[in-house]
């Protein structure tokens, strides 16, 4: 028995399809591969250049939210100050109106003493007066004759003076 055929021996179809799939390595190593690599090169870098991208506006966003925090703290701070201000300017409008009032209140009340002192003093003139007239007409009925002008004013004078003796005593004790 012979054996045609060693397994261990290359045959011509061997070295045929070997320089076949050379041929091919050689065609897609020197056609396909470059633009290949070139269109994965392109793709690594738009990737490269999206996660930088990104990176970059995560970073922006971080520092405008940063920003924004300082702004609203800045706002807060500033709303507290103008409340603070109001605050203060409605305790002293109100302390201005409750000054306003006492010293109306005080204005009145002297007003009014002075009225009441004014008041008295006519009344105390109008009672002087009428018992000035009284006082006549008592001692004309008491001594039954007709007292002429001149001691008919100094009795009145006289009662008026005891009259106000009298009376300045009594205020005296009254206040």
């Amino acid at each position: 028995m012979v054996v045609s055929n060693l397994f261990l021996l290359p045959g011509f179809t061997f070295v045929l399809e070997l320089i076949a799939f050379l041929i091919v390595l050689w065609l897609v190593a020197k056609y396909i591969l470059p633009p290949l690599r070139k269109a994965m090169d392109e793709r690594a870098d738009h990737i490269r250049n999206s996660i930088q991208a990104a990176e970059d506006a995560k970073r922006e966003a971080d520092e405008l939210a940063a920003r924004r925090r300082e702004l609203l703290e800045g706002a807060r701070q500033e709303a507290r100050a103008i409340v603070d201000q109001a605050n203060e300017i409605a305790e002293q409008l109100k302390e201005e109106g409750r000054q306003r009032g006492l010293e109306e209140h005080a204005r009145l009340v002297a007003s009014a003493q002075v009225e009441i002192d004014l008041e008295r003093d006519r009344a105390r003139s109008e009672i002087m007066s009428e018992l000035g007239s009284l006082v006549l007409e008592a001692a004309e009925s008491v001594i039954g004759a007709g007292l002429d002008d001149q001691r008919h004013r100094a009795l009145v004078e006289e009662a008026i003076t005891a009259a106000q003796a009298s009376s300045t005593r009594g205020a005296g004790t009254d206040r």
